[in-house]
């Protein structure tokens, strides 16, 4: 995995967190935004991981949605799985029907690859 792959898969799990935070307190990415002086676009991109974001910007998000900053960050896995499969499907969205059939019968493949080797 490259630097920039991992760099990635910090900014979804980082983004993943913002917006649960965001929603546990109850505020849209629109009341955010104005609270801290960015767009909604922004606050959507941030959150989405297709940004990397200041680090002022990251603790006016947590006070915005009234959090310590280390919710967002604290055990950062750039391996965890959550962030894998949001990089997956960010891959997918520009795939069309053909490939998608052949990514799918290419998890079928594995699957079944991965259940005889686990016996």
């Amino acid at each position: 995995m490259s630097k920039a792959d991992k760099k990635d898969l910090v900014n979804i799990q980082i983004g993943d967190r913002i917006r649960y935070y965001r929603k546990k307190a109850g505020l849209s990415q629109e009341e955010v935004a104005e609270k801290i002086g960015l767009t909604q676009k922004h606050i959507s991109r941030i959150e989405g991981g297709y940004h990397s974001s200041l680090f002022i910007t990251i603790m006016m998000i947590a006070k915005a949605v009234n959090v310590p900053i280390d919710a967002f960050t604290e055990n950062i896995d750039e391996h965890s799985n959550s962030a894998i499969i949001n990089t997956i499907i960010a891959e997918m969205a520009d795939m069309n029907r053909p490939q998608l059939e052949m990514l799918k019968d290419n998890i079928e493949i594995i699957k079944k690859h991965s259940i005889r080797n686990e016996r």
